[in-house]
């Protein structure tokens, strides 16, 4: 059984987390004046009271951090896992023993999905997806896959 006062250091490491995972991407949450918690709510679609009661110490329901999940380009079970709401067994993970996410070839990224995966910050990505979307174009020219497949990941 978990000790209240672990549960207590999880949650303080969870904001630290939270907070440089939004200080990464140009968000300052910790600062009142900033209005980056208003552009977090906007950008994450989540409600402002919901992101102020996180802030807080509030662990996120689940819906809320499908979407900050989303919002942040992380793997859901990494924030279920960092908030306490599960554990690494709780997962069976689809990643290879490099430690890197398997690619269906059924399903192409697209090049947006690439740039939040490959951990591109934001100010990047519009230049990375032209890059990605050129790569692309110019393997079908060549009538090769492989320059699509090798933008594809």
């Amino acid at each position: 059984m978990r000790r209240r006062d672990d549960h207590e250091e999880e949650q303080a490491g969870w904001l630290t987390w939270l907070q440089g995972q939004l200080a990464e991407r140009g968000y300052d949450v910790t600062s009142a004046r900033s209005g980056d918690k208003t552009r977090v709510s906007v950008d994450a679609g989540i409600a402002p009271s919901t992101l102020t009661r996180i802030l807080g110490g509030k662990a996120p329901d689940l819906e809320v951090q499908v979407a900050l999940s989303r919002f942040l380009g992380i793997p859901l079970d990494e924030l279920l896992i960092r908030t306490g709401k599960a554990t690494e067994a709780d997962f069976q993970h689809s990643r290879n023993e490099s430690g890197q996410t398997a690619v269906s070839s059924e399903n192409a990224l697209t090049p947006e999905e690439l740039a939040v995966l490959a951990g591109v910050p934001r100010d990047d990505r519009e230049w990375f997806v032209t890059m990605v979307r050129r790569l692309r174009r110019a393997g079908d020219a060549h009538g090769s896959a492989a320059g699509g497949a090798a933008a594809e990941g």
